[in-house]
């Protein structure tokens, strides 16, 4: 053979080797088609779940790199393909476990309405079908493009409220450190040269999640070493959060100092930006000093793992396993649908309370003309009481047959919605109190609005004939409820009365009476209501 020859068929081995397909074995290809038909299974199966994804990526800043994942995750798999065709193949039955644990959390999400735990669970059934199919070596070799899966879920939102809070505490810290002085009422800051008020977009939230996003993948591909990734990527979280601090202050002193020409409107944005992108400049620049290509004496190549043969298993015996782990990532689906059957009823009647216990209901002009921010509900009451004091209203929001944009416990349901132009919170905590002759906690939030005056309002659920001012608990209520059969009816009450400043007690003490002596008949009014 000439050399010409020699060098065009030396050419041609090197392109076929490069191929995916090239020197795979039958075994293994009968694996990759049943894993791929497996995804595209799971994928129509849950179409609502992948949906109520891209939904939130499509409309939120926040989670907009959700579209990236999935390329990402694939070009982190193919750079690993040399490695894969190695590996020992085997049916996992820990994978199955994985896969069916997996399904099940995604049938608990589902029943309480919790969409980050639905997608999670999803996220998770996925590595578990390449887990179960394809073996446990490789799911162990794929281990970080697997979980980097995981930031497909649009998940930080619970963050908000918390880091609102921390970042007005340094604003009003650093700003006082400065000599500037402060004001301050919940998240409204008065200072001399105007009123600011830290909303969402000031929490550091954003940053956050763009920051561990793109710290993990960074500390993935510079480290080999278990330790530095975990190290970067803790200042990945942790650098952020500070940054935030520190450009919020800086946003409102600047203003300060300028006369308000300076960091303000859409400066107020591009600054945010900006910022953030040179504190990510420097991290990367200093995370680079300690960059590692290969971990010190690793064997060059592949070399330790290409002497591990082939599983020798046969190509019906690879198929059988894999329908079996696709039958367990799909079943939750057809379950879901027969809880759902029997706990559905028809639509809601809510009636109000009846008059008792020197209570009358009055007319709704003896307080302001304010509604929580809910939304979704079957139904909604809103009535106002006295019993010769001062007015008490009570709001009534009734879900029943809950689902996405429909369910009461949501991040977007609230007692004041974002940015609301009329009304401000000015304190919030939690009470002890008694709704008829049970003890019960509610949470406490004070509003303000300058032309109304202020209103006090304590604010719970009601849940499958139970109270609770926790969130993850009328959860749990919910999802039991459910699984046995009862539906899925749950209740946002709330009661409110006008408080003047300086006079809390005596407003809570009026909360206090009204749901002491009208609790009974509040409970009995949604028992009623339930079985309707």
């Amino acid at each position: 053979m000439s050399a010409p020859e020699d060098e065009v068929r030396r050419q041609a081995d090197g392109v076929a080797a490069a191929l995916p397909t090239a020197g795979v074995p039958r075994a293994t290809m009968i694996r990759l088609a049943v894993l791929a038909v497996g995804l595209v299974a799971l994928v129509v199966t849950y179409r609502g779940t992948v949906g109520a994804m891209v939904e939130i990526w499509g409309r939120s800043d926040t989670f907009a790199h959700g579209y990236l994942v999935a390329p990402i995750t694939c070009w982190l798999i193919w750079r690993e393909r040399a490695r894969l065709r190695e590996l020992q193949m085997a049916p996992s039955l820990v994978g199955m476990a994985a896969a069916a644990v997996a399904g099940f959390a995604w049938l608990l999400g589902e029943l309480a309405s919790v969409a980050s735990v639905s997608q999670f669970a999803f996220v998770g059934m996925v590595v578990a079908l390449v887990w179960a199919v394809m073996g446990t070596r490789v799911a162990r070799a794929l281990a970080f493009p697997l979980g980097f899966l995981f930031f497909l879920v649009p998940f930080g939102e619970f963050l908000f409220p918390a880091m609102m809070d921390r970042t007005t505490d340094f604003i009003i810290w650093g700003l006082r450190g400065s000599g500037v002085p402060v004001y301050a009422e919940g998240r409204s800051l008065v200072i001399p040269s105007g009123h600011w008020e830290v909303v969402e977009g000031c929490s550091g939230v954003r940053y956050l999640i763009a920051s561990v996003v793109v710290g993990s993948l960074y500390a993935y591909l510079t480290y080999r070493s278990p330790l530095r990734r975990t190290v970067f990527v803790a200042f990945s979280v942790v650098l952020p959060v500070f940054a935030n601090w520190l450009r919020a202050y800086g946003i409102v002193f600047l203003a300060h100092v300028s006369d308000n020409k300076i960091a303000a409107g859409v400066d107020h944005l591009i600054y945010g930006w900006v910022f953030f992108g040179l504190v990510m400049m420097a991290l990367f620049w200093v995370g680079a000093r300690w960059r590692e290509d290969e971990l010190p004496g690793a064997p060059a190549g592949d070399a330790a793992v290409s002497r591990v043969p082939t599983h020798p298993g046969t190509p019906g015996a690879f198929a059988a396993a894999g329908v079996a782990a696709i039958l367990i990532v799909l079943m939750w689906q057809p379950v879901l649908a027969g809880l759902d059957a029997q706990g559905r009823r028809g639509s809601v009647t809510l009636a109000g309370l009846n008059a008792g216990g020197g209570w009358e209901r009055v007319a709704d002009t003896r307080l302001p003309d304010w509604k929580p921010h809910f939304f979704g509900m079957n139904r909604e009451l809103r009535e106002v009481w006295s019993n010769g004091g001062p007015p008490v209203g009570l709001y009534l929001a009734y879900y029943r047959g809950q689902g996405p944009g429909q369910e009461l416990v949501n991040s977007e349901n609230r007692v004041l919605k974002h940015k609301d132009r009329q009304w401000t919170m000015t304190a919030e905590g939690a009470h002890s109190t008694k709704i008829g002759a049970e003890a019960a906690s509610v949470l406490s939030t004070e509003i303000a609005d300058a032309a109304s005056g202020r209103l006090l309002v304590w604010h719970w659920y009601w849940i499958d004939g139970r109270w609770t001012a926790s969130d993850y608990v009328a959860k749990v209520y919910q999802t039991l409820a459910q699984l046995r059969g009862r539906g899925d009816d749950s209740v946002a009450v709330m009661v409110y009365t006008p408080v003047r400043e300086g006079a809390r007690g005596a407003a809570e003490a009026v909360l206090a009476d009204f749901l002491r002596v009208r609790g009974g008949e509040l409970s009995a009014a949604l028992a009623r209501a339930r079985e309707r």
